[in-house]
């Protein structure tokens, strides 16, 4: 999948150009439209017709709540379609939205109390597939004393691989592929203070004595770069948890599980991203992305035999 450079061919530029138009146009649709209008039809054809992974959804819902029952586990189900709904179209809203209507969607608490506490500082931002993580990029706006690198994952098309860097690409943002973060960050840490933008609640490539968080009833592993980070360079750790205030319009909290200093014990800051993840889902489990298939790794014997 290394095609970051690749120049793309005359019809993959049309492609996107084609597309993009599609979401600059779908973008300037007034809100009352795009949400509601199309939104709810889109919806109810993901949820009622299309039946979008509805087996990944149901079978990671029983798991993850075993003393839920069976209505209570298909009412969050229509609710992750939408959220998942809602997502898709703040996503493509992106491509046509202000700077200023962006930091109206997405009101960030208390940004100077931590902009305070930041200062000239590399600091390492974890977020999770729940709610409004492409959104989380409106902290550029408001910390405009650092660049955040937006961390992603190539896409194998390479043509919406381009869109979604258009969408997602605004003022103060540098997109860096995960697997380019460490030689990114080695090359610039002397400069320009970076805020490094990781969503974490990925499965990641099992090695050998790898670490499995008990995580809503199930042994998980997780893309654990951040600890990694934070640990070799000293860097504060900061959580970002979105709350739903209505369809679009989000409230973002900052909260700081590792001060860059304390010295803590491997995996501790993982565990405590961990738990404020879980601690969020059982808030609203249907605003997480129940669709993706998380638990398809499956954890050493010995760690199966362990209670959870």
């Amino acid at each position: 999948m290394a095609h970051e450079n690749q120049r793309l061919t005359f019809l993959q530029r049309a492609a996107v150009a084609v597309l993009w138009a599609f979401c600059r146009g779908f973008a300037l649709l007034p809100h009352f439209v795009r949400h509601y209008l199309l939104g709810y039809p889109i919806y109810l054809l993901m949820c009622y017709v299309v039946r979008y992974r509805r087996r990944v959804i149901m079978t990671n819902l029983r798991n993850s709540f075993p003393e839920k029952s069976e209505k209570e586990l298909k009412k969050i189900c229509r609710g992750s379609y939408r959220n998942l709904t809602e997502q898709i179209i703040n996503t493509l809203s992106q491509s046509g939205i202000s700077e200023e209507e962006l930091s109206r969607r997405m009101i960030l608490v208390e940004p100077d109390k931590v902009k305070n506490a930041i200062e000239g500082q590399n600091i390492v931002f974890m977020m999770a597939h729940y709610g409004p993580w492409e959104a989380g990029s409106v902290i550029s706006l408001a910390f405009t004393n650092h660049t955040l690198v937006a961390v992603y994952h190539e896409l194998s098309n390479v043509v919406f691989d381009e869109l979604f860097k258009r969408i997602r690409q605004h003022r103060n943002v540098e997109l860096v592929s995960m697997r380019r973060l460490m030689r990114h960050f080695i090359d610039n840490k002397d400069g320009r203070p970076m805020i490094i933008g990781l969503i974490s609640d990925q499965n990641p490539t099992i090695r050998p004595n790898f670490h499995w968080h008990k995580f809503l009833h199930q042994w998980t592993a997780f893309y654990n770069g951040a600890e990694v980070l934070a640990l070799k360079y000293g860097m504060p750790v900061y959580y970002f948890s979105p709350y739903r205030i209505r369809a679009g319009h989000y409230e973002g909290r900052m909260t700081c599980i590792y001060d860059g200093k304390e010295q803590v014990e491997p995996n501790e800051i993982m565990e405590r991203y961990v738990r404020l993840v879980e601690q969020d889902i059982m808030r609203e489990p249907e605003m997480w992305m129940w669709t993706h298939r998380r638990w398809k790794h499956i954890p050493p014997e010995e760690i199966r035999n362990q209670k959870i």
